[in-house]
Formats: structure tokens, sequence, C-alpha cells
């Protein structure tokens, strides 16, 4: 039976090639159409000595190569734990489960702690075998494994170590092997509900800055909330449109600006800088036009109107001390020439304001 099976996979190894790329890439389409972020999707079609070896260590129970599912495989690493959830039921949905050859690895027994991954053998459905570009894989069946990232590299350490489950491994090393594999555990779960804290917050934050301002720290959420709703930051949104012809760009990197609005301008929370741009609005604005009139650019970054007001603060001063320390703490750079033009861009604006 061993040397049909073989025959079998040579004869067919290009097909299993092939099913492998076009899985591979549908899954990672369904995945994006849920907006679920992953960390990585990998394919392999087992090796013809792999699968030799498989053969032999089941005494030779198959007889056919239809019976052995894990030919083909496909390996999902998630962020969190919770998306392995998201992932199997889109799995469910779109495959057909062969429930017989499927485990979920995640469960074990309250005192066992290791090696957690769930493992799916599924197969297309008939309407996805009925289009022409799938007829062919009719019947194929294939793993997958989803993890999250932490589980991967659980499963990566503990093959570095050789020691493939819990049994294998010496008494007098057991104990430290669950407490590592417990910390890796307990640290999915926090993850998880971090994650579930700060999509609670981030729904919460636009009413929060409405509502109580003065209780809204300057931070990634929030500054953020504030581009999109800011009366003066729409204005200069506006400016910058129609001086540089451009369209923005979300971007959701305000690491640099939380830094510098807190320990530079001592700008700690959101009314902090809705009071400073509400104080500065006709001069920020006439700055932002002025400084803008020469550039020209198809798209920029939301961030923009923030890094310029930024730039207005530290300009509007006159001080060149402050104007050097504010650049070497935006890790800008010696740019005296260019912010003596905006110190003199800031001068002539206020005069005329």
């Amino acid at each position: 039976m061993k040397g049909k099976i073989l025959k079998d996979f040579d004869i067919e190894k290009s097909t299993f090639n092939d099913f492998e790329e076009k899985i591979e890439l549908l899954i990672l389409e369904l995945i994006k159409n849920e907006k679920i972020s992953i960390h990585q999707i990998t394919g392999r079609v087992k090796e013809r000595t792999s699968l030799d070896k498989k053969i032999d260590k089941k005494d030779n129970k198959y007889k056919e190569i239809s019976e052995i599912t894990d030919i083909v495989g496909i390996r999902i690493i998630t962020y969190l734990e919770s998306d392995v959830d998201r992932i199997a039921e889109l799995i469910n949905r779109e495959f057909k489960l062969d429930v017989e050859n499927s485990i979920d690895k995640r469960k074990l027994r309250t005192d066992q702690f290791g090696y957690r991954s769930l493992h799916y053998v599924v197969s297309c459905k008939e309407e996805r075998t009925n289009l022409i570009e799938y007829k062919r894989f009719k019947g194929l069946k294939f793993e997958i494994q989803i993890r999250s990232i932490l589980q991967h590299a659980w499963a990566e350490i503990e093959h570095d170590l050789g020691y493939k489950g819990i049994t294998s491994i010496p008494d007098a090393y057991k104990r430290n092997f669950n407490r590592v594999a417990a910390l890796l555990e307990s640290a999915d779960l926090e993850f998880d509900r971090l994650k579930k804290e700060l999509t609670k917050y981030e729904s919460e934050v636009s009413q929060l800055i409405k509502n109580e301002p003065e209780n809204v720290p300057i931070d990634q959420t929030s500054l953020l909330s504030l581009v999109q709703s800011d009366e003066v930051i729409n204005k200069a949104r506006e400016i910058i449109s129609k001086n540089v012809g451009c369209s923005f760009t979300k971007n959701i990197d305000y690491s640099s600006q939380i830094e510098l609005f807190k320990n530079f301008f001592n700008i700690q929370t959101i009314e902090d800088l809705k009071k400073s741009l509400s104080h500065h609005e006709k001069v920020y604005l006439e700055f932002v036009n002025e400084l803008t009139k020469p550039l020209n650019y198809t798209t920029l970054p939301e961030t923009l109107m923030i890094f310029y007001y930024q730039h207005f603060l530290a300009a509007f001063e006159e001080n060149q001390d402050r104007v050097e320390e504010y650049l070497r703490l935006g890790h800008m750079g010696k740019e005296n020439g260019k912010f003596i033009r905006l110190i003199k861009i800031a001068k002539t604006t206020s005069n005329n304001v």
C-alpha cells in the first residue's frame, strides 16, 4: 500500500502544489474581507520523505492517498487568541469540515499546560468546486492550524527543546515547563482583555472629548479623534487642501506629537490642547496658509495639522534656543534655516492678524 500511495503522491504533486497556493490566497482574502488582523499565513505541501515516515509511523493504516488529510497544510498565526475563534468561524462557514479528523488542541485538562492550537481538516464546498478554477481540487482535503502568536512561540520553543509534550519531559523539569506555559497562556488572556478595553475606550473617546475634555489625556486615540472633530483643525485642513491641492491619508502614529505636547509644551489633556488651539486660532490658520502656499503634494498625512501646530507653537515665541530644543526633542535634526523662516512667518502673521 505504501508504494502505491507514494507513487500517487508523485503523480499528483503538482496538483497539491497548485492547491496549496490557491487555498492560501483564498484564505488570506477571506480573512482580509473579515477585517481580521493576523501575524502570518503560510502553506506547505508535505515532503515525500515526511510522507514516507508518516505512513510507517501509522503502521501502514492508510490504504489510499485520499486518507492522508494533511498533505497540504496551512498555518495561520493570529495576534490574539480571540481571533483564533473568529477565523475558526470563518473556516467553518466557507469550507466543509471533516469533524472526525479535526481537533481542538487548546482544550487541555485543568491541570495541564503546553501546546495549544486549533487543527481543522477541511475541503472545499461543492459551490466552490463547481467554479472552473477549483474544479480539479474537488475532494482534496487540507489541514489548517490556527493559533495565536504566543501559542506559536510555545510550539517553536517546545520543538527546539526537543520535547514534544509534557509526558516526555524529565520529572525534575516538569514544574518549570508548566510554569512557563502558564505564563504564556496568561499573557494571551491579558492581551485579549487589553484589546477589549482599548476598543471600548476608542468607541467612547469622542463622547468623552465632548463631555469632559479635561479628563481625557493626550494619547494616540484622543488625538486621532480630535483631528477628526476639532473646528480649528478642520479649518487648517481646508487651507492646506486648497493651497496644496492634496488629499489626506489616515495616519494613526502620533507618538512624536504626544511626547512633544506633554514634555515640551506642557499640554497634558485634550482640554489643554483645545484651549490652546482656540486661543491661537487666527494666527495659527494664517501661519498654516503662509507655510503651505509654496507646497505641491498629491497626498499628505492627517498628522500634518498637529505637526504644523507644534511648529507654530515653537516658532511663535521667536526664541532660537527654544526652537533648537524643540528640534532636538522632536528628532528633527538641526533645521535652523527652516525655522528662521517659520519664526518670520509666525511674526508676520502675528502682526497681520
